[in-house]
């Protein structure tokens, strides 16, 4: 996969992780808060890599993640935008194996 359509993937799943949280938690605190909690990243991913059951973070995330890949996040704001580019350096840097995975399961 080439380095831009790597980025592209990862960069969607973390705005889709950033929608999905906003929506259930609201401000920017708590989406550090979630990240900041291992035992809920963790579960997260283990939804969407349909290695075990979601809870409803988990479902939206799931729900949500083929249209912000294919749809590119068009309806995400400038601070999502933001918020993302810290998730994605968050996510590479204390997850690099998930990120694979999740390159596989949903690269384009």
């Amino acid at each position: 996969m080439k380095p831009t359509m790597r980025h592209h993937v990862l960069l969607s799943f973390v705005i889709c992780l950033i929608c999905a949280a906003a929506v259930v938690h609201g401000d920017e605190k708590n989406i550090n808060k979630l990240l900041n909690n291992q035992v809920i990243v963790s579960r997260q991913i283990m939804c969407v890599l349909e290695k075990s059951p979601c809870d409803q973070l988990g479902r939206q995330l799931k729900a949500a993640l083929p249209e912000v890949i294919v749809r590119n996040c068009r309806n995400c704001s400038p601070q999502q935008a933001q918020n993302a580019q810290k998730l994605t350096t968050f996510l590479q840097t204390k997850y690099p194996d998930v990120w694979a995975m999740l390159l596989r399961k949903y690269k384009t």
